[in-house]
């Protein structure tokens, strides 16, 4: 109990945090070049949560700063004031300089009062390169088009499957390629849309299929002599194993049910619009219970095996299936801790599967296809750790056409890559 009282007041107080800090336009560190004269940059910013008649105070901490006041910038009035909708605008004044130098930064401070008469500061790192070498400026934006850029992202997730058959292990690559783009248009830019591809395989043993047979092998040579021919007896039970592989391509259009966008909590209700090729290979795998040798009377035509007997053959199919459903994505970024993603959702879908029944002498497999429209559900999820800086991630998904089919279980653990750092590192998906 005492845990899940400390998970709880945890969670509030990341919330609460993460509510008060000061929502900046520009991404931090922003970049901007010398020119060949002074050049003003205006960072703007909102601050959701600030005690009435209050200012936005900004400093400059030049024991983390290399830049000079006065000879690379100068700084306009440091008590900021803001607007009705709780907007407000440092203007920093970047110098010309005609002497080659390396790289500079300006480490400022915006500090203010919240509304619980707490004092807050969130920090904002200016990176001055010099004019001539080669480097362009961040791209300028407005506000507006900066709030839709930072929580665009292109995010590759790989790792091992999981294989939950015999051990807990890994087995093959999997993962996904997701492209976020929510909160991008309509009225208060509500209304987006994400999409991607992924790679599953899991592994299941099929328990209502279960099959003892007994196969005998002589061990006497000669005519058969009925109580005195000796043989050995063997009982087994053939299982079957069925082995998939999933690649699902999929699309959700996305309306943001929270009225103002959050950089730590969205929840979205969604359109989930997916084509899933399942790829199945059926197999049997045999235990051998017992292993005797004895000269039992059998009757005066018994049936002898030799070697291994009977033995079933591998089978292999692909079905290609639809899925229509609704649902309801969550993102929720603590930033610097972790990322969750979790997606619940219920549809209906066009499903066929094949199903391979063995022959009497269980020496081949006989094929059946079913094709039904079924309703199912899907509970997607993923978790990110933010504290290593290798985005170790662990996804996967649970799936069930209900009355149909099994439930497949997926899940792999590896890392995140976000594909969108590599083309702009001025921005900063919030997603």
């Amino acid at each position: 109990m005492k845990r899940i009282t400390l998970a709880a007041l945890l969670f509030f107080y990341i919330s609460i945090s993460e509510a008060q800090k000061i929502k900046f336009d520009q991404a931090s560190p922003y970049t901007v070049s010398e020119e060949k004269q002074d050049k003003k940059v205006a960072i703007t910013f909102k601050v959701n949560d600030m005690k009435a008649g209050t200012k936005v105070i900004v400093s400059v901490n030049d024991a983390e700063s290399s830049a000079t006041k006065d000879k690379d910038y100068e700084i306009g009035g440091t008590e900021i004031p803001l607007d009705k909708t709780n907007k407000g605008e440092f203007d920093i004044t970047i110098k010309t300089d005609n002497f080659p130098e390396s790289p500079e930064s300006i480490k400022l401070t915006f500090n203010y009062t919240d509304t619980s008469d707490t004092k807050q500061a969130c920090t904002f790192t200016i990176i001055i390169l010099d004019q001539a070498n080669g480097q362009p400026d961040a791209l300028q934006y407005t506000p507006d088009e900066m709030n839709i850029i930072r929580h665009l992202s292109f995010e590759v997730f790989t790792g091992g499957n999981l294989d939950f058959f015999h051990h807990l292990k890994f087995n093959n690559i999997g993962g996904e390629l997701m492209v976020n783009a929510n909160d991008i248009f309509g009225k208060e830019t509500r209304f987006g849309v994400f999409f991607g591809i992924s790679n599953f395989q899991n592994f299941s043993l099929d328990s209502s299929n279960r099959h003892v047979r007994v196969q005998r092998i002589r061990t006497d040579t000669g005519a058969y002599v009925n109580g005195k021919t000796s043989y050995t007896e063997r009982t087994m039970i053939d299982h079957k194993k069925l082995s998939t592989s999933e690649w699902s391509y999929y699309i959700n259009p996305t309306y943001r049910l929270n009225t103002r966008r959050s950089d730590f909590f969205n929840i979205y209700f969604s359109l989930r619009f997916e084509v899933l090729t399942t790829s199945t290979e059926t197999e049997f795998l045999t235990d051998t219970i017992s292993n005797v040798t004895t000269n039992r009377p059998l009757g005066n035509a018994p049936v002898f095996q030799t070697g291994a007997g009977f033995l079933l053959q591998k089978a292999v199919d692909v079905q290609t299936n639809h899925f229509y459903s609704i649902g309801f994505p969550m993102f929720l970024n603590a930033q610097d801790k972790f990322k969750v993603y979790v997606d619940p959702n219920i549809g209906f879908t066009n499903y066929a599967y094949a199903s391979y029944v063995p022959d009497s002498a269980r020496s081949s497999l006989t094929k059946y296809i079913t094709s039904k429209t079924q309703a199912f559900a899907l509970m997607r999820l993923r978790f990110t750790e933010q504290f290593t800086g290798l985005n170790i991630t662990f996804g996967g998904e649970i799936r069930d056409v209900i009355g149909t089919y099994q439930t497949t279980i997926n899940a792999y653990l590896g890392i995140r890559v976000n594909i969108g750092d590599w083309f702009n590192k001025a921005t900063k998906p919030g997603n």
